[in-house]
């Protein structure tokens, strides 16, 4: 008779390899002991791995299982984690997490699949390219104005500038088979938003409220430098175009209205940091209803 693989219940981490802040490696519970593993694929002789968090650093380890054959299913709201340290009387810890994982109900899950984790490291390299012209065109763009002559640079700018409104296009397009995409569009009355798409990925979505703010520095203290300054960057970009769009165009923007009210009622830099926090919400309220979770739950998080 053939010994049935067996199940294992991960606490994920962004920085188990070559992190950019303290390394700290995934903790796994098999039903009897926990060890630590530095990436998901040193797992051996599973057949099913439960995870809390799926974030961008682990889409490869990921796709690598999914291809062979193992499955792969992610926690749909890490509130379920909180509600048992506190019935178990628990500490917030990873072995803690871990071992909680195992407690919760599959139907608390959903099954990644190797065509969604195609279509995310695939939009990587993407992301990548578009972030290093970012970069590039600001650097140039910063000379220029520095040394009062051009050298020519414009002419370097402008095709800079060609090939990431192309790249904007691959990523929108890509993006738009995507739920959580289109529904935080729809919420934040936007057609097409490459901000928007960034964020999609970015953001683990199942995280509560305020662990998303400090994974993005939107905390009085910018959660003392450790944050996602990429998402930071979209974030706050998002915001600003809400705010200029809804000035410039007034009623004809399609602005949500509590958006609005922030926009008419508060100085420029108050309006977008508080706007930021609201967009935040709209992207978990855009995950709640893609993955037809109550809104009760959305709502005991703010």
């Amino acid at each position: 008779m053939l010994k049935m693989a067996r199940a294992v219940y991960v606490d994920t981490s962004p920085t188990a390899i070559n992190g950019k802040r303290k390394r700290k490696p995934h903790y796994v519970y098999d039903g009897e002991k926990i060890y630590k593993v530095n990436k998901l694929t040193k797992l051996k002789g599973v057949g099913e791995v439960f995870i809390d968090t799926l974030f961008p650093e682990i889409y490869e380890e990921v796709l690598e299982l999914l291809r062979r054959d193992i499955k792969v299913y992610l926690l749909k709201d890490t509130r379920m984690l909180k509600k048992l340290r506190l019935e178990n009387n628990m500490k917030k810890n990873d072995k803690n997490d871990a071992i909680l994982l195992s407690k919760i109900s599959r139907d608390e899950f959903r099954a990644l699949t190797v065509q969604e984790m195609e279509k995310k490291t695939k939009l990587e390299p993407l992301i990548n390219k578009y972030e290093l012209l970012t970069k590039r065109i600001k650097t140039l763009k910063q000379w220029i104005k520095n040394d009062k002559y051009d050298y020519r640079l414009r002419d370097s700018i402008r095709l800079m500038e060609k090939d990431k409104d192309e790249i904007a296009r691959k990523i929108v397009k890509i993006s738009s088979n995507n739920a959580v995409y289109r529904e935080s569009c729809r919420l934040l009355g936007l057609k097409d938003s490459v901000e928007v798409a960034f964020l999609t990925i970015k953001l683990p979505l199942n995280l509560r409220l305020n662990i998303l703010k400090r994974r993005v520095g939107l905390t009085p203290n910018h959660n003392n430098g450790r944050y996602d300054h990429s998402a930071y960057t979209y974030l706050s970009q998002l915001a600003v175009n809400i705010y200029i769009n809804a000035k410039q165009w007034k009623d004809r923007w399609e602005v949500p209205e509590e958006f609005r009210k922030i926009i008419d009622s508060l100085p420029r830099e108050k309006a977008i940091y508080k706007l930021q926090s609201k967009i935040l919400k709209m992207f978990r309220k855009a995950y709640f209803l893609t993955n037809n979770k109550s809104m009760m739950t959305l709502l005991a998080d703010e």
